[in-house]
């Protein structure tokens, strides 16, 4: 379903369940959002009718928690693949965002209800700039909106109804900004700068970085912030 301008297509998902289709995905997208939510409690700000902006709802599912981020993954290979397919270089930021020449082009916000270990329902928002962007970020020049939320909640959909192919975490680093290059990294409770080299992907999302200094230490994405590139932030 497509709406007018809302505060947030996730939070309007969640606050709706009766408009979930009973047996498969549903999309709800928006021309524009007053409170577009990123993740790590971020915002994210669109140009009034020149974005993508959609949360996809799963149907009900018993996915492993030990592997929900792998799914994220998918999700986000299928965005960034199809983009590369049309000519775009675009590329991964983890965990959740998407670049184009070094600008920010969008974004992946997920959530989950949970029943124990299991995800019983899952919700992928996205947000991409296609014909203009915020000052400082990129746009998708000459893709045009029509037909781009039917066609990406498809691709998005089935996708993730396919089994999970095997090489997915794989396919996601070799995307990945800053992949096996030396970076800097701020650890977000003591503001501590830290230069180190990732080199492993958890199936839980947790990332690998090969310290400068020696060691490996493994961080989850709200515990760190990554620069791109030897600069601190």
């Amino acid at each position: 379903m497509v709406l007018g301008q809302i505060p947030s297509t996730q939070a309007w998902a969640h606050a709706n369940p009766e408009q979930w289709n009973p047996l498969g995905w549903t999309a709800i997208s928006a021309d524009s959002q007053s409170q577009g939510q990123g993740s790590g409690g971020t915002t994210w700000t669109d140009v009034p009718g020149s974005s993508l902006l959609m949360t996809l709802v799963s149907p009900e599912l018993q996915w492993s928690s030990a592997f929900v981020f792998v799914r994220h993954a998918q999700a986000s290979l299928v965005i960034v693949e199809w983009l590369q397919s049309l000519g775009f270089q675009a590329q991964l930021k983890w965990p959740n965002d998407l670049y184009l020449h070094g600008l920010k082009l969008g974004g992946f916000f997920t959530e989950a209800y949970w029943q124990q270990n299991r995800c019983t329902r899952w919700f992928l928002g996205l947000g991409l700039n296609v014909q203009a962007a915020p000052e400082g970020c990129a746009f998708l020049a000459g893709l045009s909106l029509e037909g781009l939320v039917e066609q990406t909640a498809e691709m998005l959909s089935k996708a993730l109804d396919a089994p999970l192919p095997p090489d997915v975490l794989d396919r996601y680093t070799s995307h990945l900004m800053g992949w096996q290059v030396l970076g800097t990294f701020k650890d977000k409770s003591s503001g501590e700068l830290l230069q180190a080299t990732p080199r492993l992907l958890s199936p839980d999302g947790r990332l690998g970085l090969e310290l400068l200094q020696g060691g490996l230490r493994w961080v989850g994405h709200k515990e760190l912030e990554w620069s791109i590139g030897p600069d601190p932030l």
